[in-house]
């Protein structure tokens, strides 16, 4: 019995050695490869040797806990700061000679990508792109923005390394969308991504608010100087959309009275945005929250007749003036405006809508793939743009993946069960139509500070199929 103990004595001795090799090679590694970055830093400058050293504790995180950074992404997306890196060269009236604005979390999507690619070398099941209905019509516009880009730097119109940071800078929201879709397997991910967007539209609405006693158009924190209504105000109205979806599907009283005040709180800043784009996506955004919820349509439409009644009385001054002096004649008599039906239109109107006819002019010289990103002067309208920018080709392309979003949210509408499914995919159904209108008067759907919350919310509406058993079936 005594020669058997101490066998098995050595047997686990033996083993434990065994086991003990590996690790003790990792910690060897981990600590020359600790001392040789403490090196680095010691000759770096501070705030760079602060950067760096956020960026590896983000990418551990992202690489051990991929929730944890998604809800990072979620906060930065309107809470981070910005700087602009000046024009990148090409003509003064470009879109280059703007500069490329970078933000927190444009490095945090940079340092999430690398570990997302990590996780997949380890975890071989994981798949690099989990197959989707959008993973097709995503792939056709971002190959035609970037063959576009190719041609326009061949034919001279786009600066090499300009349209090739505007173009990663165009589709860096579709990182969003397959991280969500990716990595979302559970309801309690989606409630819990969900709660945080909603916080962080709370958070931005407050402090928009404090701006408005100091007069002129608020906007988002951290957006420099001049500031970005129009960004704002597309915000709001996609947030809002999201709230107001739950708020109609979610069964708890409690919940949809906080989230319909959370509405109300948005409805202040976004009116002070006094974007004229934002409040003309407004009403599409309401008439789709009807056409979807059928039970209280009646009382829907009833209400939206009361608010419009409501609105002209105690709507602000500064917002009415805001409205009208779309269609002021006082202006006409020192400007030579357009006019739309014989009714006269203010200078900024009349400028988007000469933008419009310019580039319907111009895009005879290349109609097939456009002038390339940043190959045409600035314009502040999204379909005109992608028009002179990618051509018919991107134009197509660009509506595809519209009508896939439309069609799969719609899919998951119909045949989920979960009032939380239902609410997330009527909000994002409402909240996409109002953005399209407000692209015409702004470049919607290439600001990251709306795309990423809207492709996050697209991305958790898609992982529903695989967790709602009615809603497995693909999409007609």
């Amino acid at each position: 019995m005594l020669t058997t103990t101490r066998a098995s004595r050595r047997a686990r001795t033996r083993a434990r050695d065994t086991h003990f090799q590996p690790h003790s090679s990792l910690y060897l590694v981990i600590g020359l490869l600790c001392l040789a970055i403490a090196a680095a830093l010691a000759r770096t400058p501070f705030l760079m040797s602060i950067g760096l050293v956020a960026g590896i504790v983000v990418f551990i995180v992202c690489l051990v806990n991929t929730e944890a950074s998604i809800y990072v992404l979620i906060f930065s997306m309107l809470l981070s700061p910005e700087f602009i890196i000046g024009g990148l060269g090409g003509a003064s009236a470009t879109t280059a000679s703007r500069g490329v604005t970078l933000r927190t979390e444009d490095l945090l999507l940079v340092v999430l990508v690398f570990a997302w690619l990590a996780r997949m070398a380890v975890h071989k099941d994981l798949g690099l792109v989990r197959e989707t209905p959008l993973n097709r019509p995503i792939g056709l516009y971002t190959t035609v923005c970037a063959g576009a880009t190719g041609a326009g730097m061949i034919l001279g119109y786009v600066n090499g390394m300009t349209g090739f940071f505007f173009v990663l800078k165009y589709i860096e929201y579709f990182v969003v969308y397959f991280v969500a879709a990716n990595f979302t397997n559970q309801r309690s991910q989606i409630k819990r991504y969900t709660v945080a967007l909603l916080v962080t539209g709370f958070i931005v609405s407050i402090v928009a608010m404090f701006q408005i006693p100091g007069g002129g158009r608020v906007s988002a924190p951290f957006e420099g100087e001049e500031g970005e209504p129009n960004t704002l105000g597309g915000y709001l109205l996609f947030v809002g959309a999201i709230a107001a979806g739950l708020a109609l599907n979610l069964p708890k009283a409690r919940t949809r009275w906080m989230l319909m005040a959370l509405v109300v709180v948005m409805l202040v800043p976004f009116l002070f945005t006094l974007s004229r784009a934002s409040y003309a996506g407004l009403p599409l955004v309401y008439l789709a929250l009807v056409f979807l919820h059928k039970k209280k349509r009646v009382l829907m439409i009833g209400l939206m007749v009361l608010f419009g009644v409501l609105a002209m009385v105690l709507m602000p001054q500064v917002v009415k003036d805001r409205i009208f002096s779309t269609f002021n004649p006082e202006y006409t008599r020192r400007y030579d405006q357009a006019a739309i039906g014989g009714v006269k239109l203010d200078t900024s109107t009349t400028e988007r809508v000469r933008s419009w006819q310019k580039a319907v002019e111009d895009i005879a010289e290349s109609p097939i793939w456009g002038f390339g990103v940043t190959g045409y002067g600035f314009m502040d309208a999204q379909y005109p743009r992608i028009m002179v920018e990618t051509g018919l080709l991107g134009l197509v392309t660009f509506f595809m993946l519209v009508n896939a979003v439309f069609k799969a949210c719609r899919h998951v509408f119909n045949t989920a069960t979960d009032p939380l499914y239902r609410g997330l995919a009527m909000g994002t159904l409402a909240g996409l139509g109002g953005l399209l209108v407000h692209g015409l008067g702004s470049n919607t759907f290439i600001i990251v500070r709306i795309m990423e919350p809207f492709w996050l919310v697209v991305g958790l509406v898609i992982a529903v199929s695989k967790m709602e058993p009615a809603a497995r079936a693909a999409p007609a």
